[in-house]
């Protein structure tokens, strides 16, 4: 009998289909070892996932029968009256959906003011079988399964072996013929690519339907039924549906299994959902990084990782509505920062702070405006690709949606100064960026352009506005920002408009208190000018016209809004410059 420790999942179909497989056969060796402590890796290549076991594991009938009892997934009964196999433990849909109706019409009552009953908890499993249901799932699944719990003990192991053999054999495992071989409905909520399409080689007469049964593997089936139930979650996106699965860079089955109660956040916009799928990852290795490093199993971002050095991304299948069915329109992958790695605990902070801001700016953006939706999909680049020019894209498109927002008296919220010039330099120490954002001539004219701009508006809404407010400045920086000596035109009239109204104020004033603005010298116009030669480059020079933006629309390291809270100044006849 052959003992094995590694395994082989190919990423043969390039959807997600593959890492549901590769999650499953994870779980399913863990189940092979007994369980409990033992300890199971999946980690994933350029070509295939490999699944590693700390021990050899002898194949055998015996060990293998324990499949049977337990095939590793949930029968889900979705009729009244509906028996799972014997020995199975079922998933009650019925009523799970009974209690989710429930909170629901609770829900409208709340709003007209009654009081509520305490309700029982939905399970988390029942939002995505919801959306496994209505994308014709279930059946498929629960017929393995009865299959399985159905068939001769000796013939069953027997397939289970062969198949396990393949795979560790670097084979796939349709290679290994079984004489156990239920068929299995080609079902594309577990694996997108035998979903409606061209399906014939040729282009005379290709049919649009789905992968014939007899090309679909059962074990390769059983082991994304496994898998599914743990990393497999979805939205509804209006009458679509977004199914998403987390991708393991490097992880152990107990790392996984912590996923199959993690509830993500609910959306109804797709690139939102991206979004904040990747942030309820990142903040679920950050609330894990401080276990003990002795524990191995225990979900923790080690000393010099990334999140994305644990999960790789989150692999999303789009499924549209087209009124009585829902073909798959779109697959995507989004991947996880690797903004910064973490070094000490003080870094696990700082993640914590960055998301949890990030997610309360773009909270407020609506995907069904072009702008908005525009923000969006910038910032979802920059998180995905870690594409820093589309974050300063977004950054100063913010900026300009901000300014518009404040003015039309609707909420926004602003990113802390603190901590965009924090995420610069712990993720990007050794770009021009950081050069850029402590250069003395760059910071005092991002604060001169705050003070002309969001802090005036501040301001005239307390009813205290003294100097002219400029609305036009954000966005005619933006439309310069590739060109150098333009964007320096446009910030060197600013500076004078700026000094001049300043020192008409002090003329006003003269020793009286009262409001002031410091001027911006000569010796800042400088340095920004130099720092402009220092990076000709189109693409450098529209990075810092988007910095020049977001620094200028950020709130104060205090936290708050604007910079109002050094208004009142009491007068000095030192000229002190900014």
């Amino acid at each position: 009998m052959s003992c094995y420790r590694e395994f082989y999942v190919g990423k043969r179909t390039g959807t997600y289909a593959d890492t549901l497989a590769a999650v499953g056969l994870t779980k399913m060796l863990w189940a092979l070892q007994g369980g409990g402590d033992a300890v199971v890796t999946v980690t994933e290549e350029s070509s295939r996932f490999c699944v590693t076991l700390a021990e050899p594991v002898e194949l055998h009938a015996e060990r293998v029968s324990v499949l049977q009892r337990d095939p590793l997934y949930s029968f889900i009964v979705t009729k009244p009256g509906e028996n799972a196999p014997d020995g199975t433990v079922p998933f009650d849909y019925v009523a799970n959906k009974a209690i989710a109706d429930a909170y629901r019409e609770a829900r409208k009552r709340k709003k007209a003011g009654e009081e509520q009953d305490e309700l029982h908890d939905v399970s988390p499993k029942f939002y995505v079988y919801q959306k496994v249901n209505i994308l014709q799932g279930i059946s498929a699944r629960n017929k393995l399964l009865e299959e399985i719990v159905a068939a001769k003990q000796e013939e069953l192991a027997q397939a289970v072996v062969a198949k396990l053999a393949a795979l560790a054999n670097g084979r796939l495992a349709s290679e290994a013929a079984t004489k156990f071989n239920p068929k299995v409905a080609a079902v594309q909520v577990f694996n997108p690519s035998v979903g409606k399409g061209i399906n014939r080689l040729k282009a005379d007469g290709a049919g649009r339907g789905p992968l014939p049964s007899a090309f679909v593997d059962w074990f390769e089936e059983w082991l994304r039924f496994i898998g599914s139930d743990v990393v497999l979650s979805g939205n509804s996106i209006g009458d679509d549906i977004k199914m998403n699965v987390v991708v393991p860079a490097r992880a152990s089955y107990r790392h996984l299994s912590e996923l199959e109660q993690l509830k993500f956040s609910y959306v109804r916009t797709s690139r939102k959902a991206d979004i904040l799928a990747v942030f309820d990852l990142v903040l679920f290795l950050m609330d894990k990084a401080d276990v003990p490093t002795g524990t191995d199993w225990a979900y923790r971002v080690q000393v010099g990782e990334a999140p994305r050095d644990v999960f790789s991304a989150v692999q999303t299948a789009y499924f549209k509505s087209l009124g009585s069915a829902k073909p798959i329109s779109n697959i995507a992958s989004i991947g996880l920062p690797q903004w910064f790695s973490v070094q000490e605990e003080a870094h696990i902070v700082r993640w914590k702070t960055f998301i949890e801001e990030h997610r309360g700016v773009l909270f407020l953006l609506d995907e069904d405006k072009t702008e908005e939706a525009e923000l969006l999909h910038l910032y979802r680049d920059f998180l995905s690709g870690d594409d820093w020019l589309s974050f300063l894209r977004f950054l100063g498109s913010y900026g300009c949606w901000s300014m518009k927002r404040r003015e039309a008296k609707k909420p926004t919220r602003s990113f802390v100064k603190k901590h965009l010039e924090e995420l610069f330099t712990l993720s990007q120490p050794r770009l021009p960026v950081v050069e850029v954002i402590n250069n003395k001539g760059f910071q005092n004219i991002a604060k001169a352009i705050r003070q002309a701009t969001v802090s005036e508006q501040y301001a005239k809404a307390k009813g205290r506005q003294i100097f002219e407010i400029k609305y036009g400045l954000f966005q005619e920086i933006k439309r310069k920002a590739k060109f150098r000596e333009e964007l320096l035109t446009v910030i060197s009239e600013f500076i004078s408009e700026f000094n001049y109204e300043n020192a008409r104020r002090e003329e006003q004033l003269r020793e009286a208190p009262g409001r002031r603005r410091k001027r911006v010298s000569m010796q800042d116009l400088q340095e920004f000018a130099e720092l402009l030669d220092r990076f000709p480059n189109q693409k450098e020079t529209e990075a810092i016209a988007m910095l020049l933006i977001a620094f200028a629309s950020c709130k104060d390291d205090k936290g708050t809004d604007t910079e109002d809270q050094e208004a009142d100044l009491a007068y000095t006849n030192e000229e002190v410059e900014i």
